[in-house]
């Protein structure tokens, strides 16, 4: 993602709210004891080309839709889509206020829950609950520098993980250091979570909703103090999903699904928007080689061949990263622990190369290279432009609806 956002604005004005990751401090919840740490080495990062860049979704947003605006796209802020139609062969999507639009694509990116999913899928999902609340907010800087114990996590660019009994909280600075990005996961029975909660990130909650009651009675006293500076939290829960669906478009091709619509993911996971990203990356290359609608339905298919793997490799990191902060105790929590505290050494070249190559396969992925390929490879030879009505795919007349 970080190498996507560089080239599509500059490094210079993603540096104005962007903070670069340089570690990992593990620290244990109850007893606020570091662990170990996880530096993200220069040598590393450097040959896969990428950064991990640690930012607050809104500054995303905006880089995003400066980028629109500026491509030509006119967004619509506040229209609720009340229904999405297959056409023959244009679809179209219904509005509240009865308005019909009409279009030669429709892209659903609206996320897990999304209608455009539903209506692809033409059933309901088979998301059951996974067991976890996820808690996101953030806190003032300025008011963290206040506490000592809170100033060293406020101004460094690091990204600290609370390790916990069946929960856990990962922090790191936002928006140019300005803020200070909470993540919480917590158990249901601990969250106020009721079994008809869905998920959602608009559930607007007070921090009074966390409970530590099944916590130890030592937990950490810093850990405490930053999640009750925060003025809200904003909860979801996490909704799992044992099969993925077989086609990310329906018959046409001409209703399409990206990021969290195609492939819902771990909420609050580290990966989740850099794959909605290199989604979009890997579909508007595909179809800058559009020359005919007749192209259509391959170029979909590739898309859904190009980012399926891509997408499961990485979602099973996250959960997996996600369950080794958060076990309970036992013996598999007691050799992570040993672990964590045998990696504080200095690592000699044997460990840099390990460490390389399980870096590069996140970080190092290309999307465009990854369409272009298969342009090559296989796209150029389908192209046969003869007795084909051509279409111009621009951006001028691209109209986006969000709600």
């Amino acid at each position: 993602m970080s190498k996507i956002l560089k080239n599509w604005v500059g490094e210079e004005e993603l540096r104005k709210t962007a903070v670069r990751n340089v570690g990992t401090p593990w620290y244990d919840m109850d007893t606020g004891e570091q662990m170990g740490y996880a530096e993200w080495k220069p040598a590393v990062m450097e040959e896969t080309g990428g950064e991990f860049l640690m930012m607050k979704h809104e500054d995303v947003h905006r880089l995003l839709h400066t980028l629109a605006i500026a491509a030509g796209a006119k967004i619509q802020f506040g229209a609720t889509v009340t229904s999405v139609t297959p056409g023959d062969p244009k679809p179209s999507v219904t509005l509240a206020t009865g308005e019909t639009l009409t279009s030669d694509i429709i892209i659903g990116a609206d996320g897990p829950t999304s209608m455009v999913r539903r209506m692809v899928l033409d059933r309901e999902d088979d998301a059951e609950p996974g067991g976890f609340t996820v808690f996101g907010g953030s806190v003032s800087a300025d008011e963290m520098k206040k506490y000592p114990e809170l100033e060293k996590w406020a101004t460094s660019e690091e990204w600290p993980i609370f390790m916990g009994n069946n929960r856990s909280l990962c922090a790191h600075p936002i928006h140019a250091k300005k803020e200070f990005a909470l993540q919480l996961y917590w158990p249901d029975e601990d969250s106020g979570t009721t079994e008809n909660d869905k998920e959602s990130w608009y559930d607007v909650v007070s921090v009074d909703t966390v409970k530590f009651d099944s916590c130890s009675p030592k937990i950490a006293d810093s850990v405490k103090r930053v999640i009750g500076m925060a003025p809200y939290l904003v909860k979801t829960r996490w909704m799992k999903r044992y099969e993925d669906i077989d086609y990310w478009s329906d018959e046409s091709g001409r209703i399409v699904l990206i990021g969290e619509a195609a492939h819902p993911w771990f909420p609050g996971g580290t990966h989740g928007p850099a794959m909605a990203l290199e989604d979009a990356v890997v579909f508007s290359t595909l179809f800058s080689h559009l020359k005919s609608w007749d192209q259509v339905g391959s170029f979909v298919s590739a898309y859904q061949e190009i980012r399926e793997a891509r997408t499961k490799a990485v979602n099973t990191v996250d959960v997996s990263n996600a369950e080794l902060v958060r076990m309970p105790p036992g013996p598999d929590r007691d050799r992570r622990n040993e672990s964590m505290r045998r990696a504080r050494g200095e690592w000699d070249d044997g460990a840099l190369q390990r460490e390389f190559e399980g870096v590069a396969a996140l970080f190092a992925y290309e999307a465009q290279d990854a369409a272009e390929e298969w342009w090559v490879n296989w796209g150029r030879f389908k192209e046969n432009e003869t007795d084909r009505e051509t279409v111009n795919f621009g951006f001028n007349n691209l109209s986006v609806n969000g709600h």
